[in-house]
């Protein structure tokens, strides 16, 4: 039974208790080893008796005690006392964030903001090491009397079971997210979930949900949408409203899928409240979203394009026939005499009459309206017939001059073909013609060598390669083609594929004195995960890395996990007192320095001649655990000392002085006699 006064491992005294919950009590205690007030939270004994439960608790508080961040409880020990289990915690001097909301309201946007970036922090801390917190609320949220805020009770609620849950819950399930509260996979995001409930609280003063059971409650948590902040309070800053909005997404893949993101959204909402840059993921809809093939989208990029070349060659033709119209409008016949000897040589296209009528049927589609002319209109006269009339001659002068026109771009067209085939190299290796579209094909994960070879059997020419590092393919293989597979593309396009020239490899630095925060985000901005593994260290200060493994300057890929060791500060080690009553002086000062405890000699007057020069009491009983290096005072009986006379002691008497010469006085003078 745990009461204020008593000792525990005569190292931490027990001074008032300081708060109670559904799986343990909290206790206020000075470490007299180190001289500090510590937070000892002692497990209530009928967890205790569940060994299951109490080998997760200990993993846990030990996971927690290796998370050292400025925004976190730091945890020191992990211990069991009487069959009593305890962990010892850093101790702040403060309230809970509950009762500093409790006691002022609706706190501003800018202090709770503020709380929420110092809160986030300490959660992200937590995640980096693969913590999952599972119990964010504001009664784990304590502001010290400086103002810092620390979160609480980190790898605590991982331990906790069904039954745990149904006793605690209360304070719990006006956090709790939608997936726990359905017994689901939690992760990172139900701890953003719950954070984000904690800044609605923050913000508006009030708690979204709230019901006449801790059912209700958690009910409304999976089935119902949280109020918006802006129901709740004026001009609501934008930013504020939709962050929270994310934050508290039924479906955790809408919500910050990392708490760095949302940090980053808290630190801009401070300089830009009223900007809208949140960023929400669209809501699924009940028809599945039908994704495109590449082969697909490329025919539709092709289709497409030739779409609007069809549209502008038909554009270029109504206009070149609105000039030539004009043209005519402007010169009568005489203007024509030019291409008089032109005309002799369009009659001799006249053998071409031979073909009847029916010969240009195919050509009745088009009319005047899609800017063609209509071959109908024209007499298929023999030579020698009558001339034709004056309007007809213009009619046919134009048509050669179209004619001509045509000629000259389908010349200039071939020629530039022709000279991109001469250019490619065409026939000759059997290789097909450069103008012809080839399919590509999918050459990723192949040998680079291997790559090119087959690319270059289906007729491609300008295939090159660009090296890049890669953490998960194969040096020497294809990561990546700029061509997506099933497009149709010209033989002498650039096909560029990107290969791997293996992991990227760099020296590990030297992170030996750092603190754990310091090498982590070192660590992290390189893009190399770490794991953290405590050891004590005489010469190594509390929370600063030891060594690393790999050492520093190893060479090292970005998929290396890198091992921190970071320190404990020295190991305490225990000793076991014993029983020095009836030892003489000497024999217990050897017996507490062969155990490295320290001897304090008192002295005791007895009245028992036996206990003369011997242990009579000891400040520790024997056989209790003490930390080496306690002072163990002994108590060494001696004999009682002897009174003193108590009646003074008689004077001397003093005898008169016998005067030389005579019994009288004067007889010393000269003559002997008295006159």
């Amino acid at each position: 039974m745990i009461r204020v006064g008593m000792f525990i491992e005569d190292r931490y005294e027990i001074l008032e208790k300081i708060g109670s919950g559904g799986m343990s009590d909290v206790y206020k205690a000075k470490c007299h080893k180190l001289n500090r007030f510590v937070a000892i939270k002692f497990l209530k004994p009928e967890f205790c008796e569940d060994k299951n439960f109490v080998a997760k608790f200990q993993i846990e508080a030990q996971s927690a005690a290796a998370l050292l961040h400025p925004n976190v409880v730091s945890v020191y020990d992990v211990n069991e006392y009487e069959g009593v289990y305890y962990i010892v915690m850093e101790y702040v001097d403060g309230i809970t964030l509950k009762q500093y909301i409790d006691r002022n309201g609706r706190l501003p946007i800018k202090e709770a903001t503020s709380i929420a970036i110092q809160i986030g922090q300490g959660i992200e801390a937590a995640h980096n090491a693969n913590i999952i917190h599972r119990d964010i609320k504001p009664q784990n949220v304590l502001i010290s009397r400086e103002g810092k805020i620390k979160v609480t009770d980190f790898g605590i609620a991982r331990t906790t079971t069904a039954n745990t849950i149904s006793q605690d819950i209360l304070g719990s399930v006006h956090y709790i997210s939608p997936e726990q509260a359905r017994g689901g996979q939690v992760d990172e995001r139900s701890d953003i979930y719950s954070f984000g409930i904690v800044y609605y609280e923050m913000v508006t003063g009030a708690l979204p949900f709230d019901g006449d059971s801790t059912v209700s409650i958690a009910l409304k948590h999976i089935q119902e949408t949280v109020p918006p902040v802006s129901e709740l309070i004026n001009n609501a800053p934008t930013s504020i409203v939709r962050i929270i909005e994310k934050c508290t997404q039924k479906k955790p893949e809408r919500r910050y899928q990392k708490m760095s993101s949302l940090l980053a959204d808290l630190k801009t909402a401070l300089i830009s409240p009223n900007e809208d840059f949140v960023v929400l993921e669209p809501e699924a809809t009940e028809n599945a979203t039908i994704m495109m093939s590449a082969r697909d989208a490329q025919r539709l990029r092709e289709e497409g394009a030739q779409a609007n070349q069809r549209r502008i060659v038909r554009q270029q033709s109504a206009d070149e026939y609105e000039t030539f119209n004009e043209f005519d409008d402007a010169y009568d016949d005489d203007d024509y005499d030019e291409y008089d000897a032109y005309e002799d040589e369009y009659d001799d296209y006249d053998e071409y009459d031979d073909y009847d009528d029916d010969a240009y049927e195919e050509y009745d589609d088009y009319d005047d309206d899609d800017d063609f002319i209509d071959y109908e209109d024209y007499d298929k006269k023999k030579p020698g017939k009558k001339e034709k009339d004056p309007a007809r001659k213009k009619m046919d002068k134009i048509i050669l001059i179209c004619g001509i026109a045509v000629g000259i771009i389908i010349l200039v067209v071939l020629g530039v073909v022709g000279a991109k085939a001469l250019k490619g190299g065409c026939g000759g290796s059997g290789k097909r013609q450069q103008s012809e579209l080839i399919e590509m094909i999918n050459v990723k994960d192949m040998n680079f060598v291997d790559a090119k070879a087959k690319l270059e059997d289906l007729g491609f020419t300008n295939v090159e390669a660009e090296y890049v590092t890669s953490e998960t393919v194969e040096k020497g293989k294809v990561v990546k083609q700029n061509e997506a597979e099933g497009s149709r593309i010209a033989a002498d396009t650039k096909i560029v594929l990107q290969v791997s020239s293996g992991k990227e490899v760099l020296a590990l630095d030297n992170y030996v004195g750092k603190t754990q925060t310091e090498a982590q985000s070192a660590l992290k901005e390189l893009g190399i995960q770490s794991k953290i593994t405590t050891r004590y260290s005489d010469q190594v200060e509390t929370g600063k890395v030891i060594e690393t493994n790999p050492a520093a300057g190893s060479q090292i890929s970005k998929d290396t996990v890198v091992e921190l060791i970071v320190s404990r500060g020295p190991e305490v080690k225990n000793a076991t007192v014993p029983n020095l009553i009836g030892s003489t002086e000497a024999e217990a000062k050897s017996a507490l320095q062969d155990l490295k405890l320290n001897a304090q000699v008192e002295y005791r007057e007895t009245s028992s001649a036996a206990d003369y020069g011997r242990v009579v009491q000891q400040s520790h009983a024997a056989g209790s655990t003490v930390a080496e290096d306690t002072t163990i005072t002994i108590v060494i009986g001696v004999e009682p000392q002897t009174e003193p006379p108590t009646e003074p002691p008689t004077e001397p008497q003093t005898e008169p002085p016998t005067e030389p010469g005579g019994d009288e006085p004067g007889g010393d003078e000269p003559g002997g006699e008295e006159p």
